[in-house]
Formats: structure tokens, C-alpha cells, sequence
């Protein structure tokens, strides 16, 4: 799972500008009608797994893709162990 949320990322990185400038032409009004039906076929013809909604974080310790904090990229479970042990420095659990 965690491999293919890595070739997701790198899709999306390779086809980005590509996909940013055929939005831009999309939606562009000032533009000929056919021209921008042109840019939106063009679109649509690029890879679906290349679109940035379809990469998903994942926990770097445990591969959980649920409930993962993306500054950290730790899920909120060892992100949680973790504060308790004292690994990030600044941060500590909270206690009555």
C-alpha cells in the first residue's frame, strides 16, 4: 500500500505543470470555445492516478492511513507514544 501511494506521488509530480496548464486553458473565458473543449479532452486523456485526490498519506512507522498527521507524517497513535516518550522536544502529553 505504502509503494503504491509512492507511485501515485511520483505521477502526480511528473504530470502536474502539465495538468495546471490544461486547467488554465479550461477555464480560461476569453478563450475560443473549441480551444478550451480541446484543453479539457486533453485533460481527461491524462492518467487518473496522476490527480493529487488520489494520494493518501500514510504513517511513516506503520504504514496507517487513517488519521495521519501530515507536518509529522505520523499517525495519531505514534505521534501520540512518541510525545509521551519525550521524542519531540517542545511537546508533551497534557496531564491534570
Amino acid at each position: 500500500m505504502k509503494f503504491m501511494d509512492y507511485k501515485r506521488r511520483q505521477s502526480f509530480a511528473l504530470y502536474e505543470s502539465r495538468r495546471k496548464a490544461l486547467r488554465a486553458v479550461a477555464t480560461n473565458q476569453n478563450l475560443d470555445i473549441s480551444l478550451r473543449w480541446w484543453a479539457q479532452l486533453e485533460k481527461s486523456k491524462l492518467p487518473r492516478k496522476s490527480s493529487l485526490s488520489r494520494v493518501h498519506n500514510h504513517c511513516v512507522d506503520t504504514t496507517r492511513s487513517r488519521s495521519v498527521i501530515s507536518f509529522y507524517k505520523l499517525s495519531r497513535l505514534q505521534f501520540r507514544r512518541l510525545v509521551s516518550k519525550g521524542s519531540f522536544p517542545g511537546l508533551r502529553k497534557a496531564c491534570w
